[in-house]
């Protein structure tokens, strides 16, 4: 392909590097380079222009990352699998570098750098995604199982020795992408085989294993990787996503503490904030997000998405108290939402914060006033929403009465969390769409039949159906306090150490946290006695 059919995007904060750089490009050959000098300037124009050759900056000044704007267009279908994308950076710290070899660039350029060095590493892309354009117009379509025959097709007579590593790495990515976990995880095993340093493939051989089921395996690959200072905060955060996928959320604040809070990442807070949520600590969760706002004040997307968070957060504190109870928080939350991005006038951010307002509103009792902001123009647009709009907008459906529509709206957050590509944002999404299938009375009663099956056969000491009943009802409703409490007692009388996923002295140190009753504490207390009384049969 010639450079004159090649349509580039240059993403640089800095007037003087974009014109030098678009004027390099110019002189290799390339005509149609556009330039912006942050995220919503690309996006606009990604939904217009398809795009061949991104060069993206990763620091932008006041606003979100070079990361950050190529994993919203990509979850957006802004960015094809076909798009070329280098990352320049002037930043060496492994916690940048990191995220940046997350979103599988094809390049990293180090400032400063030279006109070689830039020829070279366009030349070495786009020759690559020439060659194997017939796979990533496949990627393109969705075709991912076509996608994977015709790479293996090329693999095996690949006349291009140089870029076989580059085709072995997008192989194992194909087959994670077509649920082949078992397979991923051989190819990324004979990667390492060949050099245990290669990251990209301890990271890839991690999920694979954490995919395949083989839990324990990738916790242990895990838990070496926090000895190393380029590893570690990743490590940390994939370990608090393994806890929190088995409700150990105590567990997951512990891993997640050991980051250090300056070097925490925006979406390692959001996801701590919401250990703390799922542990009926909501202050600690706002006082976590209020500190990561005010820190992020320079970047006015960011700030504005945490203002929003924030709000979140105290709409649910709102949601834990007494209808006459509930006016001084929610006004605390009416304030933030219309503080996020007042000078903004986006139609999407209009739209985002709508649905926050008509939340509140149902909170408030004002069901005539949710229902008049759900009717305006734009707000059944859900298609393009991301999934904390669409569970804002679960919410406020549900609020004022129309229960099929949040149940359509939540089916359709259940289908998009497999395309959020950042692991702390699909847990944090995950835990949501859970707490609103709660809210909805989908999981409740299933969680209440088994609950209520488990006392039955509790009363009779046949503890080990017991268990089994209030496990599931556990699992399906973990933050009800009630279920919680009669698994550990069944698993204490029992005198079982571990069950399924659980470790029960873990358990209960997992529960010792949770904010409780007066009841309910006592009876926890009661429980840790008997726990206390017998180390040898209940080890950590």
């Amino acid at each position: 392909m010639s450079p004159s059919d090649i349509k580039v995007a240059i993403v640089e904060d800095n007037g003087m590097a974009r014109i030098n750089l678009r004027n390099h490009l110019m002189e290799m050959g390339f005509t149609e380079v556009g330039c912006f000098s942050n995220g919503r300037e690309l996006k606009a124009h990604a939904k217009l222009r398809r795009i061949d050759l991104l060069l993206m900056d990763y620091h932008l000044g006041q606003n979100k990352n070079g990361v950050e704007i190529v994993q919203e267009l990509q979850e957006q279908g802004l960015l094809k699998s076909s798009t070329s994308i280098i990352f320049i950076t002037s930043d060496r710290l492994p916690i940048i570098v990191g995220q940046i070899v997350d979103v599988h660039p094809d390049a990293l350029v180090i400032k400063p750098y030279t006109i070689r060095s830039i020829e070279k590493n366009i030349s070495a892309c786009l020759n690559f995604r020439h060659y194997l354009m017939p796979v990533f117009k496949l990627m393109d379509d969705g075709e991912f199982d076509l996608a994977l025959d015709k790479l293996n097709y090329m693999l095996e007579r690949n006349s291009r020795p140089r870029m076989r590593s580059q085709m072995v790495k997008l192989q194992a990515r194909l087959l994670i992408k077509v649920k082949l976990f078992k397979e991923a995880a051989k190819v990324y095993q004979d990667v390492l085989r060949g050099s245990d340093k290669i990251i990209w493939a301890k990271w890839g051989l991690i999920q694979s294993l954490y995919l395949d089921g083989q839990i324990q395996q990738s916790e242990e690959m895990l838990l070496t990787l926090t000895n190393t200072q380029l590893t570690s905060d990743k490590a940390r955060e994939w370990l608090a996503r393994i806890c929190i996928s088995n409700n150990q959320y105590a567990q997951a604040e512990d891993h997640i503490d050991k980051i250090r809070e300056g070097e925490m990442s925006v979406s390692a807070a959001r996801l701590k904030a919401y250990i703390f949520q799922a542990q009926e600590r909501n202050s600690e969760a706002i006082q976590l997000l209020e500190k990561k706002r005010e820190s992020n004040r320079g970047i006015r997307e960011r700030f504005d998405e945490l203002t929003l968070d924030l709000a979140r957060c105290y709409l649910q504190e709102a949601e834990g108290k007494k209808a006459n109870e509930r006016d001084k928080t929610l006004q605390v939350a009416k304030f933030l939402i219309g503080s996020a991005g007042r000078k903004n006038q986006d139609q999407k951010l209009v739209i985002k914060k709508d649905f926050l307002f008509a939340a509140l509103a149902v909170m408030a009792g004002d069901v005539d006033k949710a229902t008049e902001i759900l009717q305006r123009e734009g707000m059944d647009d859900i298609d393009s929403n991301d999934i904390m709009q669409m569970t804002d907008a679960v919410s406020a459906w549900k609020g004022i009465g129309n229960d099929l529509k949040a149940s359509e709206i939540l089916a359709l957050c259940k289908a998009r969390l497999e395309q959020i590509e950042d692991g702390n944002e699909a847990t944090v999404a995950n835990m949501i769409v859970v707490k609103r299938e709660e809210t909805i009375g989908e999981r409740r009663p299933e969680a209440m039949s088994l609950n209520k099956t488990g006392l039955e056969h509790y009363v009779k000491h046949d503890y080990q159906k017991a268990t089994q009943d209030f496990y599931q009802a556990y699992l399906l409703f973990p933050r009800e306090v009630a279920f919680s409490l009669n698994l550990l007692q069944s698993l204490v009388e029992s005198g079982e150490a571990r069950y399924q996923s659980l470790n029960t002295a873990q358990f209960l140190k997992e529960l010792s946290r949770r904010q409780m009753t007066p009841n309910n504490l006592k009876r926890l207390e009661e429980i840790g006695k008997k726990v206390e009384r017998a180390p040898s049969k209940f080890p950590l």
